[in-house]
């Protein structure tokens, strides 16, 4: 029964996100929640094909999310937790643990203790008054490039 969300991970008996107010997804955020909800039926309807986001600026690395977590209380807690999820790559900064989480794992993650919130971790590139977000796959671009010489002259 595609399309009415009755049945798919991340959905309610009515078919509704769980990532509402209080929802069970809420402190994995909208980002998270609508990713973990577009995976599942591709991974029902597609299997062995790569899967792609909706998002471009998430960034999904062999059916891995890139994810910043904050703990509710020790970080090491949280980072262990994360670790039994799947999550490779964990480090840990203050109270935040960044990663490679696994998709299928998103609903499981909204369920820990340990976890505050999570989003997905993004990647910006500082230049000029601003952070400016690039998209995963794009090739990063040096001010110094032939269109833009040195000197600011013609060429």
């Amino acid at each position: 029964m595609y399309g009415s969300g009755r049945g798919w991970p991340g959905r309610d008996a009515g078919g509704q996100a769980e990532n509402g107010k209080g929802g069970l997804m809420a402190r994995v955020g909208p980002d998270l929640a609508l990713l973990y909800d577009e995976y599942a039926p591709h991974q029902a309807l597609r299997p062995g094909v790569a899967f792609q986001s909706s998002n471009a600026l998430i960034r999904v690395i062999d059916a891995r999310v890139v994810i910043d977590a904050v703990a509710s209380g020790d970080a090491s807690t949280l980072k262990s937790d994360l670790e039994r999820l799947g999550m490779q790559e964990a480090v840990a900064f203050g109270r935040i643990v960044s990663g490679q989480l696994p998709i299928a794992a998103i609903r499981a993650l909204a369920g820990l203790a340990s976890l505050n919130f999570a989003r997905p971790a993004s990647a910006f590139l500082h230049g000029g008054q601003g952070g400016v977000a690039q998209p995963p796959g794009m090739p990063l671009k040096s001010p110094m490039t032939p269109e833009t010489p040195a000197t600011g002259g013609e060429r």
